[in-house]
């Protein structure tokens, strides 16, 4: 649990809204290394830009390798994001 204060999803309204919900198509719920950021939009929109830049299609792997190997150590690493 973040020990900062947060937005929760059903309070965002403007940037942090968008951003939640982009976040929300992908995986069905607003991780908190996410939501920490959202007293700050334009720091939240940044980091989310960053995120998907990086981990998506960034290696020349394709998708379908890059998720495979973002699965594989999350579990090797007990993270649930």
């Amino acid at each position: 649990m973040a020990w900062v204060r947060t937005i929760r999803p059903e309070e965002a309204e403007g940037i942090v809204k968008e951003e939640y919900a982009h976040i929300w198509g992908r995986t069905r719920e607003v991780p908190e290394v996410i939501s920490v950021f959202s007293l700050r939009p334009d720091l939240l929109r940044a980091r989310v830009a960053f995120s998907t830049a990086m981990t998506f299609g960034g290696s020349g792997l394709g998708r379908y390798r890059e998720e495979l190997i973002a699965v594989s150590i999350s579990q090797l690493l007990g993270c649930k994001f």
